[in-house]
C-alpha cells in the first residue's frame, strides 16, 4: 500500500474511532491499522529494544524482563497514537467489541484435522523446538519452531531458525533470540561470543526467568 493511501485511511479510522463510534471498520481499513501497529512495534524490538536489552546484560540482576516488555510497548503505542492520530485505549475497545476470537464451539464426532506440515527449507538437522514470542502488553507465549542445533556452551544448548526473515539464535532455556542476522554462520558466531562473555549474567536471566515463570 503506498504511504499517501494509508495515511488517508489512518486519518478516516481515527476520525471514526476517537468518536466513540466503534462500527466495524471496512476490512481494508482494519488490515492497514492492525498492520501498521505491528509492523512498527516489530521493526522497534527488532531494531531498537532487542540490541538495547542485551547491552544492559550486565544489570540483568536487577532488572525485570516483564517490566521492560511492558515500558517498550507502552512506549510504542503512545508513539503510534501520536503518529496516527487514534486515540490506542479507544481502538483496544473497538478491537475488543469487533476483532477479539470468540471460543469455537467443538463439533461432535469429527476427526481432527491434520495440519501440513511446513517444507523445512536450508535446515541439515531440522527438530521442534519451543520460542517464547512476545505478543503485546508484555504478554508472553510458548510456541513450535522447526530449528536446527546451532551450538552448546557449558550445558546450555542453543539452536537457530529462519524467522521472520532472519536467521536466529535462540536458548532452549528460556526460548528467547540471542541474536538475529541476514546471515546464518554470522549469527551462529556472534551469538556464542556474546554468551561466551556475558556467561555469568546469562545464567543469572535464566534462573530469574524460571523463577518468573514458576511465580
Amino acid at each position: 500500500m503506498k504511504k499517501r493511501q494509508r495515511n488517508k485511511i489512518l486519518k478516516i479510522v481515527a476520525r471514526q474511532i476517537n468518536s466513540g463510534d466503534f462500527t466495524k471498520l471496512k476490512p481494508v481499513h482494519f488490515r492497514c491499522v492492525s498492520n501498521t501497529i505491528s509492523d512498527y512495534i516489530d521493526r522497534k524490538y527488532i531494531t531498537e529494544w532487542r540490541p538495547w536489552w542485551y547491552d544492559q546484560i550486565d544489570n540483568w540482576n536487577s532488572m525485570s524482563l516483564a517490566d521492560e516488555h511492558k515500558k517498550f510497548f507502552d512506549k510504542c503505542l503512545q508513539e503510534i497514537q501520536e503518529w496516527t492520530g487514534i486515540d490506542m485505549e479507544k481502538y483496544h475497545k473497538y478491537f475488543e467489541l469487533n476483532h477479539k476470537e470468540k471460543p469455537k464451539k467443538r463439533r461432535v464426532n469429527r476427526k481432527p484435522r491434520k495440519e501440513k506440515e511446513k517444507p523445512i527449507r536450508k535446515l541439515r538437522n531440522p527438530r521442534v523446538y519451543k520460542i517464547h514470542v512476545n505478543l503485546g502488553g508484555g504478554a508472553t507465549e510458548w510456541r513450535s519452531i522447526i530449528a536446527e542445533p546451532a551450538f552448546q556452551y557449558r550445558g546450555y544448548e542453543f539452536f537457530i531458525a529462519h524467522y521472520e526473515g532472519w536467521w536466529c539464535v535462540s536458548d532452549v532455556a528460556t526460548g528467547r533470540r540471542i541474536v538475529e542476522h541476514d546471515r546464518y554462520k554470522k549469527a551462529i558466531e556472534i551469538a556464542k561470543e556474546r554468551i561466551e562473555r556475558n556467561f555469568d549474567k546469562y545464567v543469572a536471566q535464566v534462573e530469574r526467568f524460571r523463577e518468573e515463570a514458576t511465580a
